[in-house]
């Protein structure tokens, strides 16, 4: 093995810290997709950085932002169902839980940052309260509960089993067409 000297190898870290740096800027604004297996030659697909933008600011979001906003929306629902369900008791339902009902119905939950701000500035005590409750727990579900393993496998399988379907739609189609 060559031993390099102390600052031949500041030199080479400082120039593998570089060039991650420049990889991690790369990637923030440039997604790509690897359309083969082969890992020395890939041949990517750059997508086009106004193909998703978030309608709040105008601004393009990568395809992993906006499956980050989704998913934050997600557990925003999911969380208010938690809380909605601790509210309900074995005898009686909870005052709070019939104050949150109609704050729903009243303001349907859409994107989930903006709701909890709606839901914090209620000059109704306990919907402040139960708002803070959301917002723990979305992050405990974030954190501890949600199986991030699960939604990649998911995904990649709804994904093959969505296009193999397609595909054989088509084909028969095609094969039966006159």
């Amino acid at each position: 093995a060559r031993v390099f000297g102390a600052s031949r190898a500041r030199g080479l870290d400082a120039r593998v810290a570089a060039r991650r740096a420049r990889a991690a800027k790369r990637s923030v604004t440039t997604t790509r997709a690897m359309n083969s297996d082969d890992v020395d030659e890939p041949e990517t697909f750059v997508v086009p950085p106004d193909a998703f933008v978030d309608a709040t600011t105008g601004e393009s979001m990568t395809p992993e932002r906006k499956a980050g906003v989704a998913l934050g929306n997600l557990f925003t629902m999911a969380a208010t169902r938690v809380i909605l369900d601790q509210f309900t008791g074995t005898r009686h339902r909870s005052p709070v839980y019939y104050k949150m009902v109609d704050f729903l119905n009243e303001n349907p939950l859409r994107n989930g940052n903006e709701w909890l701000a709606k839901l914090m500035r209620e000059p109704d005590n306990d919907l402040r309260i139960t708002a803070m409750r959301i917002i723990e727990t979305r992050r405990v579900f974030a954190d501890t509960e949600f199986n991030w393993d699960v939604v990649e496998s998911v995904t990649k399988e709804e994904i093959a089993g969505d296009t193999l379907e397609m595909t054989k739609s088509f084909l028969t189609e095609s094969l039966t067409a006159e």
